[in-house]
């Protein structure tokens, strides 16, 4: 029998359905404010680091402007290792590790960022300039290359151009004329409307060895001004390039006329003057003088040939002695023109070897010989 005294337990407590929703959103409420809190506070922190990034980034730029390459390599560096997404930070610390003497350092800089992205038209500049300061001239073509036809996210026109006329400059230097010229055609077919950009191609023509694309440019820049006599005087180098040395002295007193005060135009009359007075195909000379230049160019050809290959190479100072003293000269068996033309035969024999063993050495040089050359080449 129960007992009347004892009340029966109360029933265990029972959250009803819309209370357990209500409570599990409230805390699903509270784990969504928190990463959102969290999130927001991450993208404070990212915001803060990208803009200290860019303040050093910034000031490595103004560094740089004023010449104080370590300096400003310290802030790129910064900047590169604050924000990994900007490639340019890294960019410009490649720089301006090149400029301080290490492009090994440089090259390992930017190989990832090409990994990365291997069409990226600043990297593959810096790039090109990192290979180019290595002497590495073909590869550096290739990345020239890159960057002309790679992607620029501003100002692609202007940037793709100037990677262009760097890598013409870097041709003109090496003396690749059958490349440079394939570099300056499509530019002269662009038709640019700058009367500056049109005499420095035409004046680039002349070393990629087309004088006569740089006569056309010079001359329709004279149809638009005829007093320009910077265009007299490109014009004069092209005549001078294909041989027409009395049209090109003719071009130069027009240009000296135009502009008196330009030293510049004195010493290319000088040049023009000297290769008339040695050049022995010049029209008007007679046999006998004819023979005196023949024999004079090879004896300069000697010379020239000697001041490279003569302390590197003694062999060879032995060879072009005995050829010195071997001079063809005529006789009652040779006539006098196969005299000339054996002289200038082995002239040009020298002066070619001289250009195949003589690379790193600069024309100008022996301009004035290396002139009359060319002329009797063609």
């Amino acid at each position: 029998m129960s007992d009347p005294t004892q009340e029966p337990a109360a029933p265990p407590p029972s959250a009803s359905t819309s209370e357990f929703i209500a409570t599990f959103a409230a805390t699903l409420a509270a784990i969504a404010l928190l990463l959102l809190f969290d999130t927001g506070i991450a993208k404070v922190d990212a915001r803060a680091t990208k803009s200290h990034a860019a303040t050093e980034y910034q000031v490595g730029e103004s560094l740089s402007a004023q010449g104080e390459i370590r300096e400003a390599s310290d802030h790129f560096r910064t900047a590169a290792s604050l924000d990994r997404d900007q490639s340019i930070y890294t960019v410009a610390l490649a720089q301006t590790i090149v400029a301080q003497g290490h492009a090994a350092d440089a090259e390992q800089l930017l190989l990832p960022l090409l990994d990365r992205n291997a069409t990226d038209g600043a990297t593959n500049l810096a790039m090109a300039r990192v290979l180019a300061k290595q002497d590495r001239i073909e590869e550096a073509k290739s990345y020239y290359h890159r960057a002309v036809y790679g992607v620029w996210p501003a100002e692609a026109h202007r940037n793709r151009s100037a990677a262009r006329f760097e890598l013409i400059d870097l041709l003109a230097q090496t003396g690749d004329k059958q490349d440079l010229l394939a570099e300056l055609l499509p530019i002269q077919d662009e038709s640019p409307t700058d009367t500056v950009m049109r005499k420095r191609i035409a004046h680039l023509f002349v070393l990629a060895g087309s004088p006569a694309h740089a006569s056309d440019i010079f001359r329709d820049v004279l149809r638009h001004n005829p007093r320009d006599a910077d265009a007299y005087v490109g014009l004069a180098d092209a005549a001078l390039a294909m041989g027409n040395y009395p049209i090109a002295r003719a071009d130069l007193t027009t240009a000296q006329r135009l502009a008196p005060d330009d030293s510049t135009i004195q010493t290319r009359m000088k040049l023009a003057d000297s290769v008339i007075a040695i050049d022995p195909t010049q029209r008007g000379l007679g046999l006998d003088e004819q023979y005196r230049r023949s024999r004079n160019l090879v004896q300069m050809t000697i010379t020239s040939a000697r001041k490279c290959l003569g302390a590197d190479a003694p062999q060879v100072a032995a060879a072009l002695d005995s050829v010195s003293r071997s001079l063809v000269a005529p006789s009652g068996s040779i006539p006098r023109n196969q005299a000339i033309d054996e002289n200038l035969s082995l002239a040009g024999a020298l002066w070619r070897m001289r250009a195949e063993r003589c690379t790193a050495r600069s024309p100008s040089d022996d301009q004035v010989l290396a002139l009359v050359q060319d002329r009797i080449g063609q």
